[in-house]
């Protein structure tokens, strides 16, 4: 097949509906699972809190798996403590709801670590409903959210405005 102008738009036009498409798709996606990362941050502001004592606080490689490559591998902050008013050890299931991690996360898992250091007196907060979900900093800021929701948000309108805009200058 001889290069043209008529293959190269017709390349150029694919390229851009495979990009508008896999912009949709992530869109969609983010729209989907952002508000239920919300939904549950909303919830863990409103759970009660337990004095602890940080007992173990270490880095973690957490590779993706055979049954689920497209998990990624990433590093992971995993902290553990000790209840003060019971001495029930335990390790805590999150240490924020909103957040979310860009590459591997080392540096922001390496930076929870050096927070919360063993020997740390922290406030965690629980679910009453299971008080094995637990978390560290239940009020965090929403602003990632927020972004995360918007990014979302404007990866649907676009294919939107680019469709609209075309239908006007024919």
């Amino acid at each position: 097949m001889r290069w043209n102008r008529t293959t190269g738009r017709q390349s150029l036009k694919t390229f851009a509906a495979f990009v508008l498409l896999a912009g949709i798709c992530f869109g969609l996606f983010i729209v989907v699972v952002a508000p239920i990362e919300m939904l549950q941050k909303a919830h863990a502001e409103d759970w009660p809190a337990r004095p602890a004592v940080i007992t173990k606080s270490y880095l973690s490689f957490q590779r993706g798996s055979a049954t689920r490559p497209a998990s990624g591998s990433y590093w992971r902050a995993n902290i553990c403590a000790t209840w003060r008013d019971s001495g029930e050890s335990f390790c805590v299931t999150r240490i924020r709801y909103g957040g979310f991690r860009l590459g591997e996360g080392k540096d922001d898992a390496l930076a929870t670590v050096s927070k919360y250091p063993v020997g740390t007196h922290v406030d965690v907060h629980y679910s009453p409903a299971e008080p094995r979900h637990t978390v560290l900093e239940a009020r965090s800021r929403w602003t990632e959210m927020r972004t995360l929701f918007a990014a979302g948000v404007a990866l649907l309108l676009v294919p939107v405005v680019l469709w609209a805009w075309g239908r006007l200058r024919r």
